[in-house]
């Protein structure tokens, strides 16, 4: 194992008095994986095109959220209104504020796993446990469930629209670099709909890391439009986990913006359980300087009548590189299922770099299915024609890959949402070099 695996192997804590014992049974299966395989590396195909040495070369320790200022620097401001949000500093639930509509509960993980009926359990215990072959790859995963604590917990009931529902993730600056752990569950039951907004934004640049593991479980008939907006520091970390259970008729729609961080990665797994379960999987990514952003898809098709759509929209600029993996796979017995893929990337500079690979299985029949990938540079013809409306070269060529991206933002149905972060895409829009 490297130093820094060795090291938050040797400084994993004891869980908290008064955890219930199946808790305590998942952070010791969690702390033994760790300690046996620590971080991932580039040895291990799923990593091969993303190294940690952003975070290894920080003498980087666990969060302890004694740490956390008091009073806590005021976070950013949401990119949006919302009524709702939850504060999450350093992993940790900090407060809620608004008012939450009538039947969505909004707990701390820690009070939410002592009120537990049962369907919190369930859902914890559900994420997928890898193959021997796979376990070094998880290594993140295994370190959030070893230190299973912080976070919260959305519940939101049968038939109810919960609404908008903003999570405020932010870390602090501390006197050396700090990895936090934090579980995210959001359970919705029948019928039920909510938006969820995530925005990653510390107020101060800073040297830390963020290892997040959100689990999404959504009844028939539910919907949960899910949008993560990320524009931390060029030396900031963010690993991400999403897995999401979808029954029957349920929809779930992603939108993922990287507009900063220094390593970011970011794993999507949707599971679609019941018949004519839909999700779509959207993202954009800008990136400069050294910047490295990683996208690992994969959608199961276990029942009949699904739909999946993967769409990424990427521009690298410096010597940015990102990398996307999206994998599809139609189980026996999902027959008449639809399934699409597109990622298409610009480059605007000799050093930058952007790894892709579409990936597709199928053991079903009357399946639709198309998958496609491109790497190329603006279109001269096109910048041409605008320098000929009065623009000049550079005004072109932002209004070109402004455009280009935006086509990911369009698709969300709020306009004022779209907009705000069609905007922030356009400030941040990686230059020719």
């Amino acid at each position: 194992m490297s130093e820094l695996s060795t090291q938050l192997a040797a400084t994993l804590p004891p869980g908290p008095a008064g955890q219930p014992d199946w808790v305590k049974v998942l952070r010791d299966k969690g702390a033994e994986q760790f300690r046996a395989h620590g971080l991932p590396d580039r040895k291990n195909e799923a990593w091969k095109y993303t190294g940690l040495g952003l975070i290894t070369q920080h003498e980087t320790r666990l969060a302890t959220f004694e740490e956390t200022p008091v009073p806590v620097l005021q976070g950013p401001h949401p990119v949006v209104d919302v009524a709702h949000q939850a504060n999450i500093i350093n992993g940790r639930l900090f407060d809620t504020t608004g008012m939450a509509t009538e039947g969505v509960t909004v707990l701390s993980l820690a009070k939410a796993l002592q009120n537990d009926a049962g369907e919190l359990r369930r859902l914890l215990e559900s994420l997928p446990a890898p193959a021997a072959k796979q376990m070094p790859a998880n290594g993140f995963s295994a370190l959030n469930t070893a230190t299973l604590e912080n976070g919260v917990v959305i519940h939101v009931e049968s038939g109810v629209d919960g609404g908008r529902f903003l999570l405020n993730l932010f870390t602090t600056v501390n006197d050396s670099a700090h990895l936090s752990n934090s579980r995210i569950c959001v359970i919705l039951d029948d019928g039920a709909s909510l938006e969820l907004l995530e925005q990653y934004e510390s107020p101060q640049a800073n040297t830390n890391t963020s290892n997040i593991i959100m689990q999404l479980e959504l009844g028939e008939g539910a919907t949960l439009q899910h949008v993560r907006l990320q524009q931390e520091s060029e030396d900031t970390g963010l690993i991400t986990r999403t897995e999401i259970l979808q029954q029957a008729n349920s929809s779930y729609a992603y939108y993922g913006f990287d507009l900063g961080g220094g390593l970011v990665r970011h794993e999507l797994h949707a599971s679609l359980l019941g018949q004519g379960a839909k999700t779509s999987l959207n993202g954009a990514y800008l990136l400069d300087n050294n910047r490295h952003v990683d996208n690992h898809a994969r959608v199961d098709h276990l029942a009949p009548g699904g739909f999946s759509e993967q769409y990424f929209r990427g521009v690298a600029g410096g010597s940015g590189r990102a990398v996307f993996n999206t994998a599809v796979c139609v189980h026996p017995g999902a027959d008449e299922t639809e399934a699409r893929q597109s990622n298409a990337n610009i480059l605007l500079s000799k050093r930058a770099e952007i790894d892709t690979k579409p990936e597709l299985e199928i053991y079903a029949d009357e399946v639709i299915a198309s998958h496609g990938a491109t790497v190329g540079q603006l279109d001269e013809q096109a910048i041409f024609y605008l320098r000929s409306r009065g623009l000049d070269k550079e005004q072109a060529r932002q209004i070109l890959t402004t455009a280009f991206c935006r086509s990911v933002s369009d698709k969300l149905s709020d306009r004022e949402l779209a907009d705000a972060i069609s905007q922030r895409m356009m400030d941040v829009m990686p230059q020719v070099t």
